[in-house]
């Protein structure tokens, strides 16, 4: 009896889990342009570039530069 029970529970489990992931479609509600990637993309170069405190994009651009002259 205990064996069914889990079964079953596992059961239900993946059911409600696939319809979760099935039920949500993507809705888009605006039109990306491409002044919209441009500027999400200027955004993002100052973000990773910033120097305090220092992320981790600048510390690997960084390190690929030293390795590539060693």
């Amino acid at each position: 009896m205990p064996n069914w029970a889990v079964g079953f529970a596992m059961g239900i489990l993946v059911c409600l889990a696939y319809d979760r992931l099935t039920d949500a479609p993507v809705i888009v509600k605006q039109r990306i342009t491409p002044t919209d990637i441009i500027d999400s993309y200027n955004r993002g170069r100052t973000d990773a570039l910033k120097t305090n405190p220092v992320s981790m994009e600048l510390e690997q651009s960084c390190l690929e530069i030293w390795t590539n002259k060693q």
